[in-house]
Parts: C-alpha cells; structure tokens; sequence
C-alpha cells in the first residue's frame, strides 16, 4: 500500500490540501496465541498501552506499510513548447501545472479600464504566466497531485510564481497569505484590478467577454 502526500499539502485551506494517513493493524485469528504471549494475555483484552513497550524489529509480525512522499521540492525547466492555458496552469511534458495560490483569470475575459475602454485582460494575464515560466528553471514543490495534474508552488530565482501573478493583478488570491498582495494590486488597480466591477466582487469570474 502507498500514501502520498506532499510537504505543503497539511498546510491547505478547506481540506483542499489534503492529509493522508493510513493505519494497518494486523490481529491474529481468534483462539490463535499471540507472538511471544506468556499465555496471561486473552484477545479481549486491549491492543494500546499507556506504558512504553521495546520493539524488536527483527521480530514483530506486523506488515510494514510502504509510504511514498513525494519530492519536497524539485527543479523544474519549462520547454519554449509548454501550452499556457490561463494565468495558472500550464501543460509541459505531458503533465498539467496548477499554481496552488492562484485563481486564474479567463483568458477570454475583457476589463473595463476608468476611460471606458476595454483591455484584454485575460490574454495578458495568461502572457504573463507564459514569460515567467517558459525557458527558465523553476523551483518547485507539488502540493497535491490529481492524476495527471499537479497542484504546485514554485520560485523562480527566489520569488513565488503565485505572488508575482496576484501583485501583477493577473489572478485573485486562492490562500489567504496572498490576500495583502491581492489588495495592495486592487489599490494600485493592475491588471483585472483596473474593471469596477471586478474590484466591487473582488473576483474576474469568467464569461464576462464584454
């Protein structure tokens, strides 16, 4: 049996970041005696105690359970091929990038700057993803995985992706260590920060293609 996880998965909001654990307790058949029982211990009784018990562990009949973790953190070079999907996630080698901390903005979507023209300001959230990781080495550590996607928060020569992407006004804070970034964007109103209706639902949802 695996259980992964990942060194920044305990730390997620909402259950979202995920703990794994997994506890096996091997019992033997009813009526059978017990490794190294002196006879005085019945089935009935107890397993846990509140006293501290030496473990052989060239003779304990338990199962050991495999646990897989998963890198805590890992280089990661992004090719001038990778597919930039939005101002979050990326694809590169057949596997899909989600920034952890980020709420990507519709690429499609259109903002509404203060002189009443519109800015595609979704394209220019998902050029500004694309530059920061394309031909570059990112250091990375995977939160979760979903299959082939891995939620991750990576570095790049030193500063965090998700923060750049959120003080940018490229996205909209997905954790709350995010949330001074995304309002200090909002006040200097950058990028979906300049639509008065964003900054009135403090969001970009998607769909508004005005």
């Amino acid at each position: 049996m695996t259980c992964r996880t990942g060194k920044r998965g305990r730390r997620w909001r909402g259950g979202v970041h995920a703990v794994c654990a997994l506890i096996l307790l091997s019992l033997p058949p009813a009526g059978a005696p017990w490794a190294g029982d002196s006879g005085n211990l019945r089935h009935d009784e107890p397993v846990w105690t509140d006293r501290p018990i030496r473990i052989d562990r060239n003779n304990q009949p338990y199962e050991r359970i495999a646990v897989e973790r998963l890198p805590e953190r890992f280089p990661l070079r992004i090719s001038s091929r990778a597919t930039v999907f939005d101002s979050a996630s990326f694809r590169d080698g057949g596997r899909i990038y989600v920034l952890t901390g980020v709420v990507a903005v519709d690429p499609g979507r259109r903002c509404r700057q203060a002189d009443g023209g519109l800015a595609i300001c979704g394209q220019q959230a998902r050029v500004l993803l694309r530059r920061l990781v394309q031909n570059v080495a990112l250091a990375c550590e995977e939160d979760f995985r979903l299959a082939t996607v891995s939620f991750v928060t990576c570095r790049r020569q030193g500063r965090d992706l998700a923060t750049v992407i959120i003080e940018n006004g490229a996205g909209w804070a997905a954790l709350p260590a995010l949330a001074a970034a995304q309002e200090e964007a909002m006040r200097m109103r950058k990028g979906i920060w300049a639509d008065a209706r964003c900054r009135e639902t403090r969001r970009c949802p998607p769909g508004e293609k005005r």
